[in-house]
């Protein structure tokens, strides 16, 4: 059985974006409580910064997708089958 790839990166792009808001959060609160020894903070601080990078390439893509008047009535389109 093939995985249908249209509906499952929509989701799977949610669940990565949950994912990082739930590392970022921890880490976070791991830096507020002291939680952390130095060198796990480095380590921390450079995937938080991976978080970051990657959470605002992913926005700037969106954007660029959102700038094309075809694209935006596609997923204008879509969201009107899915009932949103």
């Amino acid at each position: 059985m093939r995985l249908n790839t249209t509906s499952a990166r929509p989701f799977l792009a949610r669940l990565l974006l949950l994912g990082g808001l739930a590392f970022l959060g921890l880490y976070v609160y791991g830096l507020v409580m002291s939680a952390f020894d130095p060198l796990e903070i480095v380590g921390f601080t450079v995937l938080a910064v991976g978080v970051i990078a990657a959470y605002a390439v992913h926005m700037f893509r969106l954007k660029r997708f959102m700038q094309d008047p075809q694209q935006r009535r596609e997923l204008a389109r879509q969201r009107e089958r899915r009932g949103f």
